[in-house]
């Protein structure tokens, strides 16, 4: 064998062994870069695994502190909206809320039968939930306006055949700037009113739909309807 050809030979096993300790050493990165993110996922992973058990755990608390709630405020509540507690509660805490900002309320809420919201499909606190924001976002529309205007809100809730209806009516500020968004600057813990309404709403097979009316005014309605009817 010439010389020429043992010295490519032997070029190319070289070659060959360059080629292979660089794919190691790539693959070692890369195992290496592999692990850091699967560690960094595995920590994002417990860290929001964390969050979950502890929202489990304060939701799962919710129901207990909810009823505590309705028997500590069913005995200080003069004013009988409803039948039920809940709502009661709920429309005394909105009623005094409006007389804080200076808005006008009518309250009207047909609900005769105690055990009526246990046909829907929905938690009692998500409905808690559902009222509180709705009234809430009708709120915070009516304090955009001028004390010098009028401040108003329209709230009704009545049962059908198939479901219980919810209307909340109010004034606002401009109907034409109105995109039922909120409009604070904590888009994201203002927004969360807009959403869990939707959210919960869905969930329980319902309905709503927002609609600008005459006179400025704004209203949201929602349907829930009762097991076996969606």
């Amino acid at each position: 064998m010439g010389v020429l050809v043992k010295t490519s030979l032997f070029i190319c096993i070289l070659w060959g062994i360059h080629i292979w300790i660089k794919q190691v050493i790539d693959t070692e990165e890369n195992n290496q870069k592999m692990e850091e993110t699967l560690e960094n996922m595995n920590h994002s992973y417990v860290e929001f695994q964390g969050k979950i058990n502890q929202a489990r755990k304060y939701r799962h608390d919710i129901p207990k502190h909810l009823h505590m709630m309705e028997q500590a405020v069913s005995d200080i509540i003069d004013d009988e909206y409803s039948v039920d507690t809940m709502l009661n509660a709920i429309a005394c805490v909105t009623e005094e809320k409006c007389q804080e900002y200076n808005i006008q309320i009518n309250i009207n809420l047909a609900i005769k039968e105690r055990e009526i919201f246990d046909k829907l499909n929905i938690e009692k606190v998500d409905l808690s939930g559902l009222l509180q924001n709705l009234l809430d976002n009708a709120i915070e529309e009516c304090c955009r306006i001028s004390e010098d205007f009028e401040r108003k809100i329209l709230w009704t809730m009545n049962t059908t055949e198939y479901g219980v209806k919810i209307r909340v009516e109010n004034t606002c500020c401009n109907i034409k700037n109105i995109d039922f968004i909120t409009k604070k600057e904590d888009k994201n813990a203002h927004g969360w009113g807009v959403r869990i309404i939707k959210e919960v709403v869905q969930k329980a097979g319902g309905n709503i739909n927002y609609t600008k009316e005459e006179g400025n005014n704004i209203c949201a309605e929602v349907f829930l309807p009762f097991i076996g009817n969606f």
